[in-house]
């Protein structure tokens, strides 16, 4: 009997001792969080808060410009974009009201230093997002050397590869959507050439023939329309049909056409005008 008496302290000593322990570890956590709570209050934490939503606040403005402001080349050459902003035609790309740009051809008929100037109207309600980037080319000067380097009478004339094939691959990469054809490809009509849904990049043709309507099928949306100069237009030089290579005018630019193909008109200048100015 004695011994079972001892066993059953024994019994009673061990659940106390656990018990205990138990309330020793349940009042150091306790402790363990209020500390915790009194350094998070603390003057180290918030600033260390603070310097970390300043970086958030930063990486967001950062990705902001990325988006919103195409980068201008450094000096050394090297850089995502090799823009060449001018600020009055940038001035004149954001605003809305301001739809008329002119382009001077240089070459016509094959002659060199025989110029004229063309004005195109752009229509935002036919495509905007044409109109954008039409715009976007032109304040960066992007349509300066550029080459018709595609001309077949009584179809189109093709031309927006630029000169500098650095430049020429930094627009490459920068394909935007289609727009809904809401017109026809009349003559006159200025159109992004397009090798697929949402390809457009920076080539463009200007519609010289009469019987164009059926590209409206084939999804390309004209974004403006000669309203004067037509005549110069009908004057870009043909003789060489499709002959120039795409391939190697996007890796050698102006060196190879200018080579190969001396006689092809050119874009001397394009710039915002008002219309005013017409």
């Amino acid at each position: 009997m004695a011994g079972k008496g001892i066993k059953g302290n024994d019994g009673k000593a061990a659940r106390l001792s656990l018990t205990t322990q138990i309330f020793s570890i349940f009042v150091m956590a306790v402790v363990a969080v209020a500390a915790i709570k009194t350094l998070g209050s603390g003057k180290w934490h918030s600033k260390a808060a603070a310097h970390e939503e300043h970086q958030l606040t930063n990486l967001k403005i950062r990705e902001i410009v990325k988006d919103d402001s195409p980068p201008v080349a450094d000096k050394s050459g090297s850089s995502e974009f090799l823009h060449v902003f001018n600020p009055i035609a940038v001035l004149h790309q954001d605003d809305p009201n301001n739809n008329f740009i002119e382009i001077t051809f240089s070459n016509l008929d094959g002659v060199d230093g025989s110029t004229g100037a063309v004005v195109v109207k752009l229509i935002p309600e036919w495509a905007p997002l044409g109109v954008e980037r039409f715009k976007e080319l032109t304040a960066a000067s992007f349509w300066e050397g550029c080459r018709a380097f595609r001309v077949i009478p009584n179809f189109v004339v093709q031309l927006g590869i630029n000169g500098d094939p650095a430049v020429q691959k930094t627009w490459r990469s920068q394909s935007f959507k289609d727009d809904p054809v809401k017109t026809t490809n009349a003559r006159g009509t200025v159109t992004f050439a397009t090798s697929g849904k949402d390809t457009r990049t920076t080539q463009i043709f200007f519609n010289i023939g009469k019987s164009n309507a059926y590209l409206d099928k084939q999804g390309f949306s004209p974004f403006g329309e000669v309203i004067k100069g037509m005549d110069v237009i009908d004057r870009i030089y043909s003789e060489y049909r499709e002959k120039p290579n795409q391939g190697l005018i996007q890796n050698k630019g102006n060196s190879y056409l200018e080579k190969e193909f001396p006689k092809l008109s050119f874009i001397k200048s394009a710039r915002f005008v008002t219309e005013a100015d017409i």
